[in-house]
């Protein structure tokens, strides 16, 4: 049997066919002349950064969801089920919790401010410093989020593509990847140029349902090649070495109980939807509060779709590899966790270049392609709209309506599509050996539970002042790094689901404290003005309009 495995590969190395490289090639001019089509239709800022206010809630629902999970779900579930099994779909728990915050807390609230920047909110509930800071903040996790999306995307693609480029100063096996992040870069930077955030939403949209092709064909051509069915699966999948998984555990190195997985879905939802302008960005995208919450249900129901598709995409390819061999088989159950995660999350990959039709192939590559390509778009899009709104427009208020700030918010898309080939560059270096959902803690969650801390404090604390927010944001900050990094940093593990959770604790327990202490001593709280834009104040005003 080991003997068959080994010539089906061998007979079959993978790559690209001719018909797959003409397939990527009439996708992405696609994308392309979508983007320009649009792009000659923008006349101002507002059209470039929240598409004029009026775009479709189904849509942007789609596009909320393909952005901000990309490549990172779509490659590393699969991979995650060889870790964990069945039970990563615990994870799902918490969503009916998310669906009541996101839907009932944040978007009544956000939406009644008509906002472009959301960190807009924290100037008018504390003062201008803490508005720079948490916009600073979250153009590090923006880098990051899309430096690990390209990242991912750049290493399947090489793994399916089977490119062995080695660039002029890479003299190692890295070249390839290099070849590839420069690639997509250099692509996307031309891009980002183009359509703004309503060419960003229709190409989400394409892109979500090119992948989820994707993954119900390799479960059926699974199912068609080894004359199984889920069933099967399930049974395999039973058997299978898994990282064992318990409902809790206080030992803080454990990444795999029910508690840390589900609280990491839920710090992740809740701090993405609350505070991160690539998300809330989607939001202002619509009219009004009833499609921001259509929007985000259909997010969530196609989040819950594609995360049990790609379940069975991960188990349906434990059973795949017992009759059929892969590159990547040999270090499926190596002893080293390193070589064990680089191997799970290259099982799909590999399917796709060996064993997908020529064809499907190439959609599934330029898919992938134009992820990449698109959360670029969608995160340098998100940089403008901060360094404009929140930076160059608070220094030079007149240039919002001119056509000078529409020219220069895509000069600065473009430059942010430079740094993140850099930034790209230099998390695959660091991150070596790591799995794709650790890797996403590393490369960009460390930042989040902070700037989600910040806006709740503003919402619901009266004793939140500039004096007791920036020291607990820059301490929640610190501790969400130190966290990510502890390995490296300490020698010591920490469970990457529950960086976002801890961080966001210290932030908001360290600023209710010095809150108490400044209180007691001045005080000093919230004014009158400031609790204008508490959450209670904000949302009352539904019937006399917006606040302002």
């Amino acid at each position: 049997i080991i003997g068959e495995k080994m010539s089906v590969v061998a007979n079959n190395q993978g790559g690209l066919t001719f018909f797959d490289v003409a397939v990527i090639v009439v996708y992405l001019l696609v994308m392309l002349y979508m983007g320009l089509r649009i792009a000659r239709k923008q006349r101002s800022t507002e059209d470039f950064f929240v598409g004029g206010r009026d775009l479709p809630a189904w849509a942007v629902g789609i596009s909320l969801f393909a952005s901000v999970m990309s490549t990172i779900l779509y490659l590393g579930q699969p991979g995650e089920m060889f870790r964990t099994g069945l039970t990563f779909l615990t994870r799902q728990l918490p969503l009916p919790l998310i669906l009541i915050v996101v839907c009932f807390v944040w978007i009544p609230f956000f939406m009644r401010l008509r906002l472009t920047s959301a960190y807009e909110y924290l100037e008018r509930r504390f003062n201008y410093p803490v508005r720079a800071l948490a916009a600073i903040f979250c153009l590090l996790l923006i880098f990051g989020w899309i430096s690990v999306v390209v990242l991912t995307a750049s290493m399947a693609l090489v793994e399916i593509t089977r490119i062995e480029t080695i660039l002029p100063f890479v003299t190692d096996a890295d070249g390839a990847v290099y070849t590839t992040i420069l690639g997509v870069g250099a692509f996307s930077i031309f891009y980002t140029t183009l359509g703004g955030i309503r060419a960003v939403i229709w190409t989400d949209v394409i892109q979500f349902f090119v992948l989820l092709i994707g993954a119900l064909f390799t479960m059926g051509a699974v199912a068609w090649m080894t004359g199984s069915n889920v069933g099967d699966w399930i049974e395999v999948s039973q058997t299978y070495k898994h990282e064992e998984v318990q409902w809790f555990d206080w030992d803080v190195r454990n990444r795999s109980t029910v508690f840390s997985i589900s609280l990491s879905l839920f710090m992740w939802m809740v701090c993405t939807h609350g505070a991160n302008q690539m998300a809330m960005q989607r939001y202002f995208t619509v009219r009004n509060v009833k499609a921001a919450r259509i929007s985000y249900v259909i997010s969530a129901v196609a989040a819950l779709a594609l995360g049990v598709i790609l379940a069975g995409v991960g188990i349906s390819l434990m059973y795949f590899i017992q009759q059929y061999d892969l590159p990547a088989s040999a270090g499926i159950l190596s002893d080293i966790r390193s070589v064990r995660n680089v191997a799970q999350d290259s099982v799909f990959p590999q399917f796709i270049s060996i064993y997908m039709p020529s064809g499907l192939r190439g959609l599934v590559v330029a898919a992938l392609f134009a992820a990449a390509m698109s959360t670029i778009d969608s995160g340098a899009n998100s940089a403008s709209t901060i360094l404009t709104v929140d930076f160059m427009r608070r220094f030079d208020p007149k240039s919002e309506a001119s056509q000078l700030e529409l020219k220069r918010a895509r000069i600065m898309t473009a430059c942010m599509g430079v740094l993140v080939v850099g930034y790209t560059i230099a998390l695959y270096e660091l991150s070596k050996g790591s799995d794709i959902i650790s890797l996403a803690q590393k490369g960009f969650n460390c930042f989040l539970g902070p700037l989600g801390a910040l806006f709740v404090l503003g919402m619901f604390v009266k004793r939140a002042t500039p004096v007791s927010v920036i020291p607990a944001f820059i301490l929640g900050e610190i501790t969400g790094v130190c966290a990510s990094y502890s390995t490296e940093l300490f020698g010591v593990d920490f469970s990457t689901h529950l960086v976002i959770g801890l961080a966001w604790l210290v932030t908001f327990f360290t600023a209710l404290l010095i809150g108490f202490i400044h209180y007691q001593f001045t005080g000093e709280q919230a004014s009158k003005n400031q609790q204008n834009f508490m959450w209670r104040a904000v949302v009352s005003q539904e019937e006399s309009g917006n606040a302002s």
